[in-house]
């Protein structure tokens, strides 16, 4: 059986105990916060940040895993005896860590010429944030386990990274308005008229496709876009932060609509919690092919 290792970063969302149980490698990415550095994971738990940014002074920002992080992972791949690295990284387009972990791979193997041949690299990016690219790791990591080689590892991967699709809706506009994401004009009258924008994460930049008053119609619109853009028995899984309530009222509506539950409900990282809060509710899922648009 070839050895595959899986690396990725903590923005995936992929919770600890499964890390450890499918034996994935999920690198901290940094976050400052009031000038202190801290790594996502290591420092504090998914609830501890979420009451760590409301009562942050300042937004907490986030930075990129360093290309000399991914060259001692691929060195340590090596000296175990693994015969293909996959690592698969945030979208590029919102972070510079696919950059770092090709600029790792192009160093490694300077460094050691004799992996040419015994040792494969490969940079996915997953055009994707959150549980959109750490759930088809997780399932990439079980099928690894049970025996699947690495060119259908690999396929997998990409052609689930072309079809994923994430949407969520923030409860407050309080974070998009600081991150810059929203105007503090726009930010102002849409909290005074109750208004919640549903957030696309789909290949590449997120985006605002639609806008909801109330909190109560949110579960409703992201149930419409499930049903009008789901491939037919796509798996999903269901997004949340502090708040379980909405997110497990989206899974029933959805396990009721579609006829079968979500794989999980799991809660958002530091990289969309920051921009959104921690009072957000999404989903993730695949989407229809050409064939049954």
């Amino acid at each position: 059986m070839e050895k595959i290792k899986l690396i990725t970063d903590s923005a995936c969302d992929i919770p600890v105990e499964e890390e450890k149980r499918l034996g994935i490698t999920i690198l901290p990415v940094p976050i400052t916060i009031n000038t202190d550095g801290y790594y996502e994971r290591e420092s504090f738990t998914f609830d501890e940040f979420y009451d760590i940014l409301e009562k942050s002074e300042t937004l907490p920002l986030t930075s990129h895993i360093v290309s000399v992080t991914y060259q001692e992972q691929y060195e340590k791949a090596y000296e175990e005896g693994y015969e293909h690295v996959i690592v698969v990284s945030i979208y590029s387009g919102a972070s510079s860590m696919n950059f770092a972990a090709h600029q790792g791979a192009e160093d490694f193997f300077q460094q050691y010429p004799d992996a040419v041949g015994k040792m494969t690299i490969d940079v996915l990016d997953s055009k994707s944030f959150t549980l959109g690219y750490g759930y088809p790791l997780m399932e990439a990591a079980k099928s690894i386990q049970n025996g699947a080689g690495y060119e259908e590892v690999l396929a997998y991967l990409k052609d689930t990274f072309e079809k994923v699709e994430v949407y969520f809706c923030p409860f407050t506009l309080q974070y998009v308005k600081k991150s810059g994401r929203v105007s503090c004009a726009a930010a102002f009258v849409g909290e005074l008229l109750g208004l919640r924008p549903i957030i696309s994460m789909t290949k590449g930049p997120s985006s605002v496709v639609g806008k909801v008053r109330g909190n109560n119609a949110v579960n409703p619109y992201l149930q419409k876009i499930v049903l009008e853009r789901a491939a037919k028995q796509s798996p999903y899984v269901v997004l949340q932060a502090k708040n379980a309530a909405p997110a497990l009222e989206l899974s029933k509506m959805l396990e009721k609509s579609l006829g079968y539950p979500c794989v999980g409900i799991y809660k958002i990282g530091a990289s969309i919690a920051i921009n959104a809060g921690p009072d957000v509710v999404g989903v993730a899922f695949l989407g229809k092919g050409s064939s049954e648009q």
